[in-house]
């Protein structure tokens, strides 16, 4: 290892994103368990988990909850952004499973995220495409009931050897 090699330098933030979020998602369980969670903090009241190939093609979480306001549309998969708190004195009073903003940004980082949402006050339903940094960058309308549908396509296929751990878990 050269001189060179050795010196400290900071680590490119699309890098660090991903093996952030791998510390926030660490497998295909954990994955729908925060999407489940943020239906169950939507109110949900039937909840679906459908599975494409054991999870390693796709996998959605499909609910009947209250939706996603389009005013949240360009920040819902940002990290770091919440509906939940604004104050550091609010954690003491929260009385939901997610607060941190942090599991759309990361599956967002650690596969391809789209979201298909309806609230009790829009005629139709919105279908959101989201990049690895969780920036929105493709929106259109759709069909579908009051609730949202997240669908997450290749999990991990983006950090080669979890990629492999996971398949090699499914089989």
């Amino acid at each position: 290892m050269s001189i060179e090699s050795q010196i400290i330098k900071p680590i490119a933030k699309g890098i660090v994103h991903r093996i952030c979020s791998g510390q926030v998602i660490l497998d295909l369980s954990s994955a729908v368990k925060e999407l489940v969670e943020n239906s169950l903090d939507a109110a949900a009241t039937s909840i679906e988990i459908a599975l494409k190939d054991f999870g390693e093609e796709w996998f959605q979480v499909i609910d009947n909850g209250c939706g996603i306001s389009p005013n949240s549309f360009k920040v819902l998969a940002l990290k770091h952004h919440t509906s939940k708190l604004s104050e550091f004195h609010d954690l003491q009073s929260l009385t939901t499973f997610g607060f941190r903003g942090e599991a759309l940004s990361s599956l967002c980082a650690l596969g391809d995220l789209t979201i298909e949402t309806r609230t009790v006050n829009e005629p139709v339903a919105t279908h959101l495409t989201f990049n690895h940094s969780g920036v929105l960058v493709a929106e259109k309308k759709t069909a579908r009931q009051i609730g949202t549908t997240v669908t997450v396509k290749k999990l991990f296929s983006c950090l080669p050897v979890r990629s492999k751990e996971f398949k090699r878990n499914i089989q």
